[in-house]
């Protein structure tokens, strides 16, 4: 490979992803930003069709994501490591373990993550029942975007924490809650549905007590 023409890619772990990419995009006057809440293998063909549209100067293209479906970064491998001439490949993730090892083995990873002290859920989990969740939802104030995620984050810790078992299902609703929050979704809605399938989960499980 020709190291001139060519550019090692960048991962750069961070927990705040927006933040970072209006970093890039002062740093790279020519770039692309694909930045889905979870990057899909459609949105990994359009970034491989943009990377061969061919450039006089070096092209920054972002890849950035809250989640990255498997198959979308195995079809992001070859270009990846194997970039055209003049493009720079920068992905962008909160999670080290949300990229594929062999996508990790093939770029210069920058590791900007700062620690961030979870607090627990200010909804007694343990007890839950019908009457607690309907006067939670009906004392729930407003919610910007990033103060409805930051709670769900806070709720999947206090479920972590307890021990909760969640299926394949219920963590998919964590994250559908979190693309719900992104996209300003109803705070008392997003919760009402998180909270209810934690109740579920309690009810099937009889008690939390197995759990722990």
């Amino acid at each position: 490979m020709d190291t001139l023409s060519r550019n090692i890619g960048e991962i750069i772990l961070t927990n705040d992803i927006v933040f970072e990419i209006e970093n890039i995009k002062l740093k790279y006057q020519n770039h692309r930003i694909y930045f889905e809440s979870n990057f899909k293998i459609d949105n990994a063909r359009a970034v491989i069709d943009e990377c061969y549209i061919s450039s006089n100067t070096l092209k920054c293209i972002v890849i950035a994501g809250d989640s990255f479906n498997i198959q979308a970064q195995n079809t992001l491998l070859k270009v990846l490591e194997e970039p055209p001439l003049n493009i720079k490949f920068i992905l962008i993730a909160k999670s080290k373990n949300s990229i594929l090892p062999t996508i990790l083995s093939r770029m210069i990873i920058v590791n900007r993550k700062t620690a961030i002290e979870r607090e627990d859920f200010d909804l007694d989990l343990k007890n839950i029942n019908l009457a607690l969740i309907r006067d939670y939802i009906k004392d729930l104030n407003y919610l910007s975007k990033e103060d409805t995620r930051a709670k769900i984050e806070d709720l999947l810790f206090s479920v972590k924490k307890l021990n909760i078992r969640l299926n394949s299902v219920e963590l998919d609703c964590f994250s559908n809650a979190i693309s719900q929050a992104e996209s300003g979704g109803n705070a008392k809605y997003i919760f009402l549905v998180l909270l209810l399938m934690i109740l579920e989960n309690k009810r099937r499980n009889n008690n939390f007590g197995r759990n722990l």
